[in-house]
């Protein structure tokens, strides 16, 4: 198995699912990242698109996909990705977390996760843990909930983020390749603070400029902060997948390794 001692931290910018299938920047992005990464034992996967009231994590052995979208060419409804769960890992974060934590079923993989691993680990031969986001914790809490996740690191799981740093759907344009200046601004003002290793600025995005456009609704953004805080300090960060696409949405996606 090749995998490190101490296993990484990705956020990734997810966008349309259309990304998921053809020739595209995220696509290959993802693949490469599968590549170089090797095979964890486990995937435990944040996702933008199971939004609950309270933090949740499935806890069967299986992962029926869910179709979360809608109006898209035949040709992605034909994809099907459903790896395992993982019910042991899933106690392990009833370990961590107690009474915050509660076992729901009735999610699976979604778009917002299977678009991503189907090109990262396209035989679904890694088993994913499905964690959700809570809409109704702040943005210090989703950090709090990457600190927990990240004792995990060290027994073997991957831990996988899925949102978009900026994602406004009211402002897509489906005939722009770029972004938006005010898109650029804000995606370049969370990236700098990243590499600065300052962590306070993405917690504290609301304050940054463009910030109402940029991140209208929290729940692609959340993921990002669940993933900082299961970053160290000492982890090497490696910014990959930078770019805008359809104007308001950010396909920026990040790397947390350990030092060697």
């Amino acid at each position: 198995m090749n995998i490190q001692k101490r296993m990484p931290v990705i956020f990734t910018g997810h966008g349309s699912p259309m990304n998921a299938i053809g020739q595209n920047r995220a696509r290959e992005g993802w693949k490469k990242m599968g590549q170089a990464l090797g095979r964890p034992k486990l995937i435990i996967a944040v996702s933008a698109h199971w939004t609950t009231g309270g933090l949740s994590v499935r806890s069967s052995g299986d992962n029926p996909q869910i179709n979360d979208m809608y109006g898209f060419p035949e040709e992605l409804y034909r994809i099907h990705y459903e790896p395992a769960g993982s019910p042991e890992y899933a106690g392990r974060l009833k370990e961590l977390f107690g009474e915050q934590i509660s076992f729901r079923n009735d999610w699976g993989i979604d778009h917002g996760v299977w678009s991503v691993l189907c090109n990262m680990y396209p035989d679904a031969d890694v088993p994913v843990l499905m964690v959700s986001t809570d809409m109704s914790a702040g943005p210090e809490a989703q950090f709090a909930v990457g600190r927990k996740l990240a004792a995990l690191r060290d027994e073997g799981a991957m831990i996988l983020a899925s949102g978009n740093v900026v994602h406004n759907l009211r402002r897509v344009n489906w005939d722009m390749t770029g972004g938006y200046e005010w898109a650029d601004g804000f995606d370049a003002a969370i990236r700098d603070a990243i590499l600065a290793g300052d962590f306070r600025i993405p917690v504290a995005y609301e304050a940054l400029p463009d910030a109402a456009r940029a991140v209208p609704t929290a729940e692609h953004y959340y993921p990002l902060l669940a993933a900082l805080g299961a970053a160290d300090p000492s982890d090497r960060v490696t910014v990959w997948n930078e770019y805008r696409e359809l104007g308001s949405m950010s396909m920026t996606s990040y790397l947390f390794t350990a030092q060697n």
